[in-house]
């Protein structure tokens, strides 16, 4: 188990291409347990793609990458989710003809606590099992918000309750380190200070957060370390005062938005 202020995610020289592309060129981190990593650069400098080699959905074609000391090599999403990773997408990707109690129900699939013959047979354990998810799950909407809307299909929500609904389902999995693609994007101010409480909320729980944001204000109100991509290279690395103060990030990424 690894602590705060331990590395919790290393990555050593990771790259990816696609066809003639490089999208990801030597990235290396060192992730700090119980801290929030920011990731920020232009449309194309290989965020996403980054997020998606941490997570499983790519593997890369070079590098190294350990998960609290484990080696994620070659290892797919669903088994990465088992040991403590989780993540939310740029696209939504909800079940949205069900209900909004039921996506986050959906996130406790590994962590029944049930012998497999109660799933034909519901006995006691099957019930208190149950009932366990069902309080984990309103717990789960309360704190994102979301608890009157229990019982709405998930598509008949907002589209900043959509993005609120995917960071529930995620911590349903009961993750260590928690991804998120563009949290910010197409929320109106007040939801983006909603999201600001909760992640520092989740910091304060001792949970890692990687956010990969455009939204500059977010990001250096919330972030304890900054990793700036160019073209999918590692441009530069710091805390939000570095970011702020490196003339080629200021005059590359970031201008006049950040005061």
């Amino acid at each position: 188990m690894t602590g705060a202020g331990e590395i919790l995610l290393r990555a050593e020289g990771l790259r990816k291409s696609f066809g003639g592309v490089q999208a990801v060129r030597d990235i290396s981190l060192d992730i700090t347990g119980g801290t929030v990593f920011a990731v920020i650069g232009p449309n194309g400098a290989g965020k996403s793609t980054l997020l998606n080699l941490m997570s499983g959905i790519y593997q890369p074609d070079a590098g190294k990458l350990t998960f609290s000391g484990v080696d994620m090599i070659g290892m797919p999403s669903h088994r990465r989710v088992r040991h403590g990773l989780a993540r939310t997408f740029q696209k939504i990707r909800l079940f949205k003809q069900l209900s909004v109690l039921e996506n986050v129900l959906a996130g406790f699939h590994l962590h029944h606590q049930i012998p497999p013959w109660q799933y034909i047979l519901h006995g006691a354990a099957f019930r208190r099992d149950r009932e366990r998810c069902r309080d984990d799950a309103a717990n789960l909407l309360a704190f994102v918000g979301l608890k009157p809307r229990a019982h709405v299909p998930a598509g008949s929500l907002s589209y900043g309750e959509q993005r609120m609904l995917e960071v529930a389902r995620a911590l349903a999995t009961a993750p260590r380190l928690l991804m998120i693609d563009e949290p910010a994007a197409g929320l109106n101010a007040a939801e983006v200070e909603a999201l600001l409480g909760r992640i520092v909320a989740l910091r304060a729980r001792g949970m890692t957060v990687v956010m990969v944001e455009h939204n500059m204000d977010l990001v250096m109100r919330i972030a304890d370390r900054i990793l700036v991509m160019d073209y999918g290279q590692h441009l530069f690395e710091g805390t939000p005062a570095d970011v702020q103060a490196h003339p080629g990030v200021i005059a590359a990424y970031l201008g006049a938005e950040v005061r």
